[in-house]
């Protein structure tokens, strides 16, 4: 699943270029990813103005105004892509940005086979929502959805926000002082936004081993974690994300962070700080990647 650098990647793509249009015309053409009453789509989301793309976790919000209404937003709409969540605009019939998990199809001619959901943007731009394998979701919400919404308001702290704290760390930390560490990371209820791939990053800058409980880390290792988490984040989200299956940026190239990537899909191959070869295993039920040197328990 794409975590928080790579749908960072798709939020600035789209605030770049679909803030302020118009959603003319909304067609849902699989229930199956549209969460809401079937009147939705025409009270809330049609001819209202996209006022701010924003993100909360691993969700993209879109803000919305009703037409001649003064900010702030009257409603928002929640995509969240998962696992094989595309998001392609096009003007004129031709793709201007294409951001999600990569297929042959993402270039072509829109709308295809995977198209779940199509948001015409006045009368050349589509935004075309493709979902191969509908994992993902679309919602309605409300003006303060992070508030409000039952999914959203269940969220941690946004690790790149003011409110992930040091502290904040510590605390989440101690509220589950058995788990893994990396289990503790995972949990979106703790820190929104830090999957697989930057969990076993953010413990290697901070070496950390993945399978110590919580309630152990010091204070010292809590502050490491803090700062690795943040700035490994701030690295993966300015390049791109990191290509798993080929995930692609805002500029429809390949992700970028993979090259700078410590642990993550380099099993058998040296750490880079130490030299010692890094191992593969299985924390928390999840595939997991560390340096059995830098990363002691």
């Amino acid at each position: 699943m794409p975590e928080l650098p790579e749908v960072e990647t798709l939020r600035r793509g789209l605030a770049a270029r679909i803030t302020g249009m118009h959603i003319t015309a909304a067609e849902i053409r699989d229930r199956k990813i549209f969460d809401g009453p079937g009147d939705a789509i025409k009270q809330h989301i049609d001819g209202h103005q996209i006022s701010r793309v924003a993100r909360r976790g691993k969700v993209l919000v879109l803000f919305l105004r009703e037409p001649g209404s003064a900010p702030p937003a009257s409603g928002s709409l929640l995509i969240h892509p998962k696992m094989t969540g595309q998001l392609v605009l096009t003007a004129d019939g031709a793709t201007v940005f294409a951001g999600g998990l990569p297929t042959p199809s993402m270039l072509r001619p829109m709308p295809n086979a995977t198209t779940r959901a199509i948001f015409r943007l006045g009368p050349s731009c589509c935004l075309y929502y493709n979902d191969a394998r509908r994992f993902g979701w679309i919602r309605p919400a409300g003006p303060d959805p992070c508030r409000t919404d039952p999914f959203l308001s269940r969220l941690g702290p946004e690790p790149l926000g003011e409110d992930f704290t040091p502290a904040a760390l510590r605390r989440a930390l101690a509220r589950h002082p058995r788990a893994p560490v990396k289990a503790l990371l995972l949990d979106q209820t703790a820190i929104a936004g830090i999957g697989n791939i930057y969990a076993d990053e953010s413990l290697h800058a901070a070496r950390i081993h993945p399978s110590r409980p919580a309630g152990g880390i010091s204070p010292a290792e809590a502050r490491r974690l803090h700062a690795a988490i943040r700035a490994i984040l701030r690295a993966a989200a300015d390049s791109g994300g990191t290509s798993f299956a080929g995930y692609v940026n805002e500029a429809r190239g390949h992700a970028g962070y993979l090259g700078q990537a410590g642990v993550f899909r380099r099993q058998g191959l040296p750490c880079d700080v130490c030299g010692t070869p890094i191992i593969r295993t299985t924390v928390a039920g999840r595939a997991t990647n560390f340096c059995p040197h830098c990363q002691q328990r």
